[in-house]
């Protein structure tokens, strides 16, 4: 009687659970994504070598060298302070700026006008 009440019960939460994914309804917790910022550093550094930055922010902290090429990082939204550092041939800067939910901010890092 226990055996046959405990296989009915699984087989019931097995069919429920296959049934709402099938209709797409998640749990609340799984469907909720949680706000994020992206920066998108861009490098074209050829003519003056490579170059390195330090990017501290909300959920980031990380540093990279490269004279070409791109790269992405993800945090949480917030204020963000990127530093370029001097390799000799070109100046140190550092910048501020504020990202909103779900967005993007690009950046070219050995740009004159940064």
């Amino acid at each position: 009687m226990l055996r046959t009440l405990r296989r009915s019960v699984l087989t019931g939460a097995l069919a429920t659970g296959l049934a709402m994914a099938a209709v797409g309804i998640a749990p609340a917790s799984a469907s909720a994504t949680p706000p994020y910022a992206l920066v998108k550093l861009t490098w074209n550094c050829s003519k003056v070598g490579d170059v390195t930055i330090i990017l501290k922010g909300p959920g980031v902290a990380s540093s990279a060298r490269k004279s070409t090429g791109t790269g992405y990082w993800r945090g949480r939204p917030g204020t963000f302070k990127l530093e370029r550092l001097s390799n000799g041939r070109i100046a140190p800067k550092t910048k501020s700026f504020r990202i909103g939910n779900f967005s993007t901010k690009r950046i070219s890092v050995c740009s004159s006008k940064w």
